[in-house]
């Protein structure tokens, strides 16, 4: 190796490891700003839990962390397809909104074929996760350039899998893959309501009740 090129590559290893650095940073970051969303919507440590819908819970995510764009795949009886949830920061996304609505990813392909993999959240560095030509290009012309997606699981079964596309490769993070999975863990795609009478407050509440271990 000639003594340019050791300068070079130990330069370049440089500004690799600082690109790192920052990309750990900011994962770290992204979890805690979830995690204090998250305990925003919940009113009293001893309440029942506050659940979220579908979308609430991309918006939530996608608030937290600056990703632009967040959705919900959900398992059909045939494949996979769009819960119809979905967050965007803007008319930019408008054609992947759109392409995403229509497609259908099977028994599993792209980022939910990642997640079921592994039963676990999966960062993936490029679009390929989309699982759609259309979508990719969709994408790219939106100036994305990566996927998230989590994993979430109903009595041992995965039943959707959130996805975020992002303008930046997100660094895997135990931490943020926890925070993640935290969010999906209060959702749901139809909530249950209680209904306070009319003469009282005409408001309805989604709450999460003690499971019944008895009955």
């Amino acid at each position: 190796m000639t003594w340019f090129s050791w300068i070079t590559a130990s330069t370049s290893s440089a500004a690799a490891a600082r690109v790192d650095a920052a990309r750990v940073a900011t994962s770290a970051h992204d979890a805690a700003a979830i995690r204090a969303e998250l305990a925003a919507r919940q009113p009293a440590s001893h309440a029942p839990r506050v659940l979220l819908s579908f979308d609430e819970a991309v918006e939530l995510v996608c608030r937290a962390t600056g990703w632009p764009v967040g959705h919900v795949w959900v398992r059909g009886q045939e494949g996979w397809k769009s819960s119809g949830a979905w967050h965007d920061n803007g008319p930019q996304f408008a054609d992947l909104k759109a392409s995403t609505a229509v497609t259908d990813l099977g028994s599993g392909r792209g980022i939910v074929a990642a997640v079921l993999h592994l039963e676990a959240c999966r960062f993936m560095a490029d679009l390929s996760g989309l699982g759609s030509t259309v979508r990719h290009q969709n994408a790219v012309d939106a100036g994305l350039v990566a996927v998230v997606g989590v994993p979430l699981r109903r009595s041992e079964k995965i039943e959707a899998v959130f996805e975020f596309i992002t303008t930046a490769a997100v660094e895997p993070d135990n931490d943020l893959s926890d925070a993640l999975l935290a969010v999906a863990a209060r959702s749901r795609r139809s909530l249950p309501t209680t209904k306070i009478p009319a003469a009282r407050r005409k408001v309805s509440l989604a709450v999460e009740h003690p499971v019944d271990l008895v009955g």
